[in-house]
């Protein structure tokens, strides 16, 4: 049982440790894209001012695509939690859904249409054959395609689109209102600094996340062989 204790202690330090790094990223997030927090170019000089601009502008949101293809990794909306990908099934085109409609490409961002307050949108930064749901908005841009999806899953951002959002249980925006909301837009030097900041603090997330399943599986593991 000291094994079993020991385990339980890492299992609570290293959910302590998750916690915080989410705290920090956050906290850093707002001050960032609030314009408190700003970066510098390789010579220590500012960046140019930031411009407002409507997503449209910046983005193309449900781009055409070609065909679905006839095999593929389908993702809905219950394949993404928080930015991470925790669901791959492969199915037919001919056993698909009918709102496998979003074929993916690498620097795609998913924004999640349909309650978008659970914030469950995706950098999708795979490669292969992936089509998403039509209860995303994929996103497609020129700009830093990290930074844009760090400002939309930005608490800021997610707000507004709260706030254009219809009906009860399952409240939605439109592709039409979704595009329509104003962002602000830094250089592009810019956006790569930030975007790649801020994914550095998810992946350290991620790392974390993964030696906390595994502490979790040592313990089931432990846990199945105590009375064989």
């Amino acid at each position: 049982m000291g094994l079993l204790s020991a385990l339980d202690g890492r299992i609570q330090t290293q959910n302590k440790i998750i916690r915080e790094l989410d705290v920090l990223k956050n906290v850093i997030s707002q001050r960032i894209f609030s314009q408190e927090l700003r970066f510098q170019d390789s010579n220590g000089c500012d960046f140019p001012a930031w411009e407002t601009k409507k997503l449209k502008e910046v983005c193309d949101i449900n781009p055409k695509i070609k065909s679905v293809p006839n095999s593929f990794y389908y993702i809905d909306l219950e394949s993404v939690v928080n930015g991470r990908l925790l669901k791959e099934d492969r199915i037919l085109k001919s056993e698909a859904p009918s709102r496998a409609q979003r074929v993916l490409a690498k620097n795609d961002i998913l924004f999640q249409m349909v309650r978008p307050y659970q914030k469950n949108n995706l950098f999708f930064d795979k490669k292969g054959e992936y089509v998403a749901s039509t209860g995303y908005a994929q996103i497609r841009t020129k700009q830093s395609s990290r930074f844009i999806y760090q400002y939309l899953h930005n608490r800021r951002f997610v707000d507004k689109v709260i706030e254009r959002c219809t009906g009860t249980s399952y409240p939605a925006i439109s592709s039409t209102d979704f595009g329509n909301i104003e962002i602000d837009c830094p250089s592009l030097s810019e956006q790569i600094k930030i975007g790649d900041f801020l994914a550095s603090i998810d992946t350290k997330i991620d790392l974390e996340n993964q030696l906390l399943k595994k502490i979790q599986d040592q313990k089931k593991h432990l846990l199945a062989n105590l009375f064989i």
